[in-house]
């Protein structure tokens, strides 16, 4: 009985250590105070631009987004900004990015150049090098 007991607090214990990505959300901070939170940490911003109503987007949430080897790489290496682009924040970040469709992903240097931009849904390892990419474009600018 007291093996069970052990293995049913260990699997509880598990859902609460499931790793989440570390959203800074728009509604908590404004595209500015992400600019100047990427510029003291020296970091690239990455700016998940998304829709509630966004098929697409939840899917980007469930699956990509709570893989464990993106959400290490990303809380990482990255400033983690995520807006809904229908509130007023978002439509800031859509005009000042020429965000058009959802969801759309922009890496963002400290300065608030656009180093990277991809749009639609993708797997975990191509969202990962799709971070690489970015990184590199980074460096060599």
């Amino acid at each position: 009985m007291k093996n069970h007991l052990v293995w049913i607090l260990l699997l509880g214990n598990l859902n609460f250590a499931h790793a989440q990505m570390k959203f800074i959300k728009g509604q908590e901070r404004s595209m500015q105070q992400i600019l100047a939170d990427a510029k003291a940490k020296n970091q690239i911003i990455f700016v998940d631009v998304y829709a509630t109503w966004c098929g697409p987007c939840k899917w980007m949430d469930e699956h990509t987004f709570a893989d464990a080897r993106v959400v290490e790489k990303f809380n990482k290496q990255f400033v983690n900004f995520k807006v809904d682009g229908d509130t007023s924040e978002g439509q800031v970040v859509r005009n000042l990015y020429k965000v058009g469709a959802y969801p759309t992903y922009l890496f963002i240097a400290p300065e608030g150049k656009v180093l990277h931009r991809i749009e639609g849904v993708m797997p975990s390892q191509m969202l990962m090098d799709e971070a690489d990419f970015a990184a590199k474009r980074a460096t060599t600018n």
